[in-house]
């Protein structure tokens, strides 16, 4: 058989997949307290890490493997695989109630937000700030907690979606649009953006006192350096810290922690400052970001989703991690061929 007749089926095997779950799945769990529905996340993560070793395991299990192979014994890597699949299926569950939202909710479900004196204070000059997240936890809810306390969020997806997520274009469309829809709140607004696309909308929100969500630890950019992440060089994307100089606004790292009870504790790091995008203070911002993200990846590996495209490769200067980006499509079917106006 051939590759591109192997590749099909198995986007058709995904796609029939997604069908007979993603929307079940949704339907399900709309009848359901939030709590019993993530009692129906745990069920799934769990019969997922037990019966269904596909891509996605592996992926996830190679990764955790490549950092913590030398600290933890084979069984204990399963259990956070496990753990990490638990989380994923909470964090897609999560997403399902957005549009049940309000601030007494809110309050329930991120009833914490620590460091937001920082954010006040940054935006107090006037400028915006960019708050610099992780695929770590329940990002959404960074969203949530910021909006229903009177934040404006502005934040910017750049899309191609991994080979184990791929099905059929349509599908994939579709299901990205019925997340969005479940945002009905005029304080939050959505971008995807590609390389290749201009940033100049960016800028002008950053200059007009917006918070831009942008993500710190993406595999795609133009432009990463090296940096010491877990114990092991890590190859970083400076595409965010390069905007933040350039636009002279605070670059503030956000996680968002999952409780034992599911609610979730936002935490708001104190600003990363750089003067210019010089190499030099680029440089110290990302080795600043890099500290802050292997510290909470050692305290909650569980929370980590870019497990699935961590790989350790071999270079002339000896072994080091690297962001897999996987094979990337000539476009985005997020959007439209028509590109931003400058």
């Amino acid at each position: 058989m051939g590759a591109q007749s192997t590749i099909a089926i198995t986007k058709s095997i995904r796609g029939l997949a997604i069908l007979l779950v993603f929307y079940p799945l949704r339907w399900i769990v709309s009848c359901l307290s939030w709590r019993q529905a993530l009692g129906v996340g745990t069920f799934l993560g769990t019969c997922h890490a037990v019966l269904m070793r596909d891509q996605l395991y592996r992926q996830i299990h190679q990764g955790i493997k490549t950092v913590f192979q030398h600290q933890l014994p084979d069984v204990a890597i399963e259990r956070l695989v496990r753990r990490n699949l638990v989380t994923r299926y909470k964090h897609v569950i999560d997403g399902f109630f957005y549009q049940c939202l309000d601030e007494a909710l809110v309050e329930r479900l991120v009833p914490i937000v620590e460091g937001r004196g920082h954010l006040d204070q940054a935006l107090s000059t006037g400028k915006g700030v960019i708050l610099l997240a992780s695929h770590f936890g329940s990002s959404g809810m960074l969203i949530a907690g910021l909006i229903y306390r009177g934040y404006r969020v502005h934040q910017v997806f750049t899309l191609t979606p991994q080979p184990q997520y791929r099905t059929w274009r349509r599908l994939e469309h579709a299901i990205m649009q019925a997340k969005l829809r479940c945002w009905e709140n005029d304080r939050v607004s959505f971008e995807f953006w590609r390389p290749g696309m201009y940033l100049r909308p960016l800028y002008r929100k950053l200059l007009k006192g917006a918070i831009v969500v942008l993500y710190g630890d993406g595999a795609r950019g133009r432009q990463f350096t090296r940096v010491e992440f877990m114990g092991y060089p890590l190859a970083l994307s400076v595409g965010p810290l390069i905007i933040a100089a350039r636009a002279q606004v605070a670059l503030i790292p956000a996680f968002v922690i999952r409780a034992g009870d599911d609610s979730h504790r936002i935490i708001l790091e104190e600003p990363i400052l750089l003067k210019d995008d010089d190499p030099a203070s680029i440089q110290s911002g990302a080795e600043q970001y890099a500290a802050l993200l292997s510290k909470y990846v050692s305290a909650y590996p569980d929370h980590w989703f870019t497990w699935v495209r961590l790989r350790r490769v071999r270079g002339e200067i000896g072994s080091a991690l690297q962001l897999s980006t996987g094979e990337e499509e000539p476009t985005n079917f997020y959007l439209s061929e028509k590109r931003q106006e400058a």
